[in-house]
């Protein structure tokens, strides 16, 4: 289960595809297919299954000055059609999603 960290109105949700990784584990900046499992009543969302985009992972990640970064929880975005579907992020987003969704950082950032 994953949080997200938008104010799209969806709570919770399951991960059920992870774009370009063989191996089944997303990093942070990863696309991902999610399945809607908790969502407020005011949710603006009618697919059952969106995409996002994973931006805090609990799995600590090397960063390329030898650090290691994790977070309390792993969360995500909802994006359509490569922007974000709400207006507000909750929390913080690590900078590797800068660098590995380049046409969406504007965004984000």
């Amino acid at each position: 289960m994953v949080r997200c960290a938008d104010n799209s109105g969806v709570i919770k949700a399951c991960i059920i595809g992870i774009g370009k990784n063989k191996w089944g584990t997303g990093k942070i900046g990863d696309r991902i297919r999610v399945s809607i499992r908790d969502k407020t009543s005011d949710c603006s969302t009618s697919e059952k299954t969106p995409k996002g985009i994973i931006v805090r992972r609990k799995k600590e990640t090397k960063r390329k000055d030898g650090s290691y970064i994790k977070f309390d929880d792993n969360a995500f975005v909802m994006i359509s059609k490569n922007k974000l579907k709400a207006t507000k992020i909750k929390g913080p987003v690590a900078m590797e999603t800068r660098h590995n969704c380049r046409n969406l950082a504007r965004y984000i950032f």
